[in-house]
């Protein structure tokens, strides 16, 4: 019995310190020391808890002269290298040191990591992003109602990932028939050696102003970051794609298209702004079953940090036919402005 009663009573004290021997240990280059926890570095900013903070720090990356932590991180290389494993910041090379499980050790400059995350045992739930967003607004005049909503997540290791949304926007007024518009894509990359990519994408697309269905857009393609840094992400892509095209039947349009389409892509990722950050990509569709036919998808989004993992986000959406079916809208496009919260 006293046995027992000595091995609780060393359980009892050992616990503290046990839990203390874990935290994560920050030294910044004014020799400020933080002990917590690491749970992210993203677009150049740290986030670290604290067990005396309520709310989270956030440090920037390269302000930050020792990092000690024995925890797994999803590591990010601007070469496009994707890591698992721990990391430390070497004072004496002033290096950081990665213990990569399958790469071994390697020793890179700290502003080569543009992205940390940690993912304690590799679970699904600590390594996926999700993200949530809705927005409405209302007007007198004809009772117009505006209701918009957005779902995004992905999922990436160290060579591929998965990613998807969907976004509905419902117009709804007096006199005046309701209009729906809806996209959906759900998008493969395989990662490749200096900073190439291969994605298979399905993109959806329904908008009852340009009488359409349902686009279903299936496309492969090949692409590169040409900045990948903790300011910039900047890359293109090209490729083919085939879409099937479902409209609104009458008498003057046929009810299906199919078609083959080229691809060009460019996407440019700006976050190097405090707690805003602006995204944007355009797409071109030449057509080469359909003579002189382009389709162009242009996005911008920007997002403003709140506290507490919500934000602020307003989109500009942008699409446009040149040869659109008969009775139909050439171009359509969209404001959203919404309130959302992210995993």
């Amino acid at each position: 019995m006293k046995h027992q009663f000595f091995l609780l009573f060393l359980a009892f004290i050992a616990t503290p310190i046990l839990s203390i021997s874990q935290n994560d240990t920050l030294i910044t280059k004014d020799h400020t020391r933080l002990y917590g926890e690491i749970k992210e570095m993203e677009r150049g900013v740290l986030t670290f808890k604290t067990s005396y903070s309520e709310n989270d720090f956030e440090i920037e990356w390269l302000e930050i002269s020792q990092v000690i932590s024995t925890r797994n991180f999803r590591i990010t290389l601007n070469s496009g290298e994707r890591l698992f494993g721990k990391i430390q910041k070497d004072t004496t090379t002033q290096k950081v040191r990665i213990s990569d499980y399958i790469n071994g050790i390697i020793s890179t400059d700290i502003k080569n990591v543009v992205y940390l995350k940690q993912v304690d045992e590799g679970k699904i739930f600590d390594i996926m992003n999700l993200s949530m967003d809705f927005g409405y607004s209302f007007t007198k005049t004809n009772n117009l109602h505006q209701l918009n909503g957005n779902i995004h997540a992905d999922y990436y290791r160290n060579k591929w990932g998965i990613a998807g949304n969907f976004n509905v926007i419902r117009n709804i007024q007096d006199n005046a028939p309701s209009t729906k518009r809806t996209t959906g894509m759900l998008d493969f990359k395989y990662f490749m050696k200096n900073d190439f990519f291969s994605s298979a994408i399905a993109d959806y697309y329904s908008n009852t102003e340009q009488q359409l269905n349902l686009r279903s857009t299936y496309n492969l393609s090949i692409g590169q970051y040409l900045i990948h840094s903790n300011k910039v992400y900047f890359n293109y892509s090209f490729g083919i794609a085939y879409t099937i095209e479902d409209y609104v039947e009458n008498t003057s349009n046929p009810g299906y298209l199919n078609s083959v389409e080229g691809t060009i892509k460019l996407e440019y990722n700006m976050f190097d702004m405090g707690d805003l950050n602006m995204f944007t990509n355009v797409t071109v569709y030449p057509s080469f079953s359909e003579r002189g036919r382009v389709r162009m998808i242009a996005k911008l989004t920007a997002k403003y940090d709140l506290p507490r993992d919500f934000y602020i986000k307003g989109t500009f959406d942008y699409n446009i036919d040149n040869k659109p079916i008969e009775g139909a809208n050439a171009e359509d496009y969209v404001y959203t402005v919404g309130i959302g919260w992210e995993l």
